[in-house]
């Protein structure tokens, strides 16, 4: 036996070691080919960023074997896209990594550097906006898509309906604040409160971590190709950068110096306060530095499908980066594995059989304590029922209602009496089946939890519930359905809102941002596949601020609204018009109907000369008499690019363009 033994040690040791080194030598293989890669960051150099400057200042990018490039962010360049491009190879983002990951990109979190949103609402104090219930009716500015997730979290669950506030596109100016042109303003904890007090105004933060809404921020992550090919490389570019915000965190005036060295518009007192409150929002002192909780990750992707940013979440488990992977063995050595498994069986089958007899008759003895204890457990179980929030309910095979808790009465407004006996289908709104339920739970393996459906109530009310179902049996018989009831109407309605809110401009109702990226990158999708040329039209209103700072916001916003109605009805049918920021406005032309790019040319020209001229006529707004011009940059796709964002940028080119120029025209990139 003691041979048998030692046998069994040598071939588990070789089954473990074997892979273990074959992965190491590929993973030497793989690394060795190339070391220049680059880091795409949010916004432009500052001390939220210093811990990868760190790194790059100090060599560890190097004592790696790796050449890094730093790479600043704008408006128009996104960490997530640079790296699903392979334009980059690893970025700094917020809550749009994991949306992209949820939308089924391929990327992975390797750290989350701040463990704390910096993401804030600012307001004067002497405003008395203090609360979220204080932003009713007021006009706050928001950055639009996921990033105001946990705004909108914050707000459900202070019981304000978004529709109440005034939500306007962010100008990325605390400025708008301070000369009162928006009430409230998106901001960041160690950025603005620290500015607005330096111009002499006492600053207020509405901080949805104090409403119980805590989401990471500043996650440093790349792709799973990136990965897949470069682990070793990915391994040693995480290490370099924790050991760059080591450094950074314990030496901060150093740091600061460099940063001011750079001339990256900011005082030394500012980036004083930028560090203090960022050293906050890390937790180096009582948190592994990078550390990431799935629970957190889990929460912030229930948060994106509630607000109706996805339509499924799903496991955040291959979104967070295992340093540690488990080695995958040849197929040698998983039969090797198989036949000591089995080897192991055969030694305590015996053993089983043995330990099987001895327990029958413990078991013989338990079943007649459990048939006593389960008389009692059946009087405790009518007794919670009765006492349910939700509604508990068991059916026949047929949907025949043969039991149903009182809290029934509360939800269907009808009595129990009334109900038991009855078919469940009764109560359902059309299209709604119970056949549909069967078929639900079948598909599901007899189980299925949060199914949506409408029923209708004595008072006639159609009302959204959430059932948690299941089939109930006697033996291995299926007899029935059971399982409890919860109305979700206000919930329903708060999700068709988000999800209109998130492609929609408020003040205009026309399409926003979000969706202007969306449809663009389907639109230039379909011109390649008809080989036919579309156009889009990035227009700005000249002289609108001098408008707006005499006459005030009110006639501003209502002066928008009939632009608006204007371009509406200026575009072809099937043309789509876009408000994506202050009297900034987009027309996206899907198609031209021509692969000729000169004709292609005309047909943008005439249609851009229609909207110049139709924006010329007088405005009649509070019995003021008001004229504005538009300049309008024009770019045909599909290019060499196939890129949404680029397009967009070009024709925003061709937008100054024609302001340089005069003004009240349009110019063709």
């Amino acid at each position: 036996m003691r041979i048998w033994f030692r046998y069994l040690v040598i071939v588990v040791s070789l089954t473990t070691l074997l892979p273990i080194s074959c992965s190491a030598l590929s993973d030497l293989k793989t690394d060795a080919s190339d070391n220049r890669i680059s880091l795409q960051l949010r916004w432009t150099p500052q001390f939220q960023f210093i811990g990868y400057y760190a790194a790059l200042w100090q060599g560890y990018y190097q004592d790696a074997g790796l050449d890094v490039e730093i790479i600043p962010g704008s408006p128009t360049r996104q960490p997530h896209r640079e790296v699903l491009s392979g334009r980059a190879q690893y970025g700094v983002g917020n809550s749009e990594v994991l949306l992209s990951y949820l939308q089924d990109k391929p990327l992975i979190a390797l750290a989350a550097i701040l463990q704390h949103s910096p993401s804030v609402l600012l307001t004067r104090k002497d405003s008395n906006i203090r609360t979220p219930q204080d932003l009713i009716g007021k006009r706050v500015m928001m950055l639009g898509g996921s990033n105001d997730v946990e705004f909108f979290a914050m707000l459900a669950s202070e019981g304000v309906s978004p529709t109440d506030v005034t939500i306007m596109p962010s100008s990325y100016r605390v400025e708008d604040l301070l000369e009162g042109k928006v009430d409230v303003f998106n901001a960041y904890l160690s950025n603005e409160p620290f500015y607005l007090a330096s111009k002499g105004v006492e600053p207020f933060v509405i901080n949805p971590v104090d409403y119980g809404v805590d989401m990471y921020s500043d996650i440093l992550f790349t792709s799973n190709d990136e990965l897949k090919h470069h682990p070793q490389r990915v391994k040693a570019f995480l290490q370099a950068s924790l050991k760059g915000w080591r450094y950074a965190l314990q030496h901060q005036d150093e740091m600061i110096n460099r940063l001011l060295e750079m001339n990256i518009g900011k005082t030394r007192e500012q980036l004083q306060n930028e560090a203090k409150v960022l050293q906050r929002l890390i937790q180096p002192n009582t948190i592994s530095l990078g550390n990431i909780n799935p629970g957190r990750f889990e929460r912030m992707a229930d948060l994106l499908q509630k607000f109706g940013f996805v339509q499924h979440t799903k496991s955040v488990e291959d979104f967070i980066y295992d340093p540690n992977p488990k080695v995958r063995q040849s197929t040698f050595l998983k039969v090797l594995a198989l036949a000591m498994t089995g080897l192991l069986v055969v030694i305590f089958i015996a053993f089983w059989f043995w330990n099987t007899s001895r327990r029958l008759q413990h078991e013989i003895a338990l079943r007649k304590e459990t048939e006593r204890s389960l008389q009692s457990s059946q009087r405790h179980f009518q007794q919670i029922v009765e006492t349910l929030q939700e509604v508990y309910f068991r059916t026949d095979t047929r949907g025949n209602i043969v039991y149903i808790s009182p809290s029934v009465e509360n939800l269907l407004k009808q009595s129990v009496d009334k109900i038991i006996g009855n078919n469940i289908e009764n109560y359902y709104v059309a299209p709604y089946k119970f056949k549909s339920l069967l078929e639900a739970l079948h598909n599901e393996n007899g189980k299925i939890k949060d199914y949506e459906q409408q029923v209708l109530t004595a008072d006639n009310r159609e009302i959204w519930v959430a059932i948690n179902s299941q089939f109930f049996y006697e033996g291995d018989k299926i007899i029935g359905v059971e399982g409890t009831a919860r109305e979700i109407t206000q919930q329903k309605d708060q999700e068709e809102l988000m999800k209109s809110m998130a492609f929609e401009d408020p003040l205009t109702g026309l399409y926003n941002r979000r969706s202007l990226i969306k449809q663009l990158n389907i639109v230039i999708k379909q011109s390649i596949e008809q080989n036919q040329f579309g156009a889009l039209l990035f227009m700005d209103l000249d002289n609108f601020k001098p408008v707006n700072d005499e006459f005030g916001h009110n006639t501003g916003d209502e002066l928008l609204k009939i632009v608006a109605c204007r371009l509406r009805q200026s575009v072809r049918k099937g043309d789509v018009v876009f408000r994506i920021g202050g009297d900034e406005f987009v027309i996206l032309l899907s198609s031209l109907n021509t692969a000729d790019s000169s004709a292609a040319e005309i047909r943008a020209s005439k249609i851009a000369s229609t909207l110049i001229v139709h924006l010329r006529e007088l405005y009649l707004v509070d019995h003021l008499s008001l004229h504005l011009s538009a300049s309008i940059g024009i770019k045909l796709f599909p290019d060499e690019m196939h890129d949404a964002d680029h397009i967009i940028e070009q024709a925003d080119k061709g937008m100054y363009t024609a302001k340089d120029r005069g003004k009240d025209q349009y110019y063709i990139v």
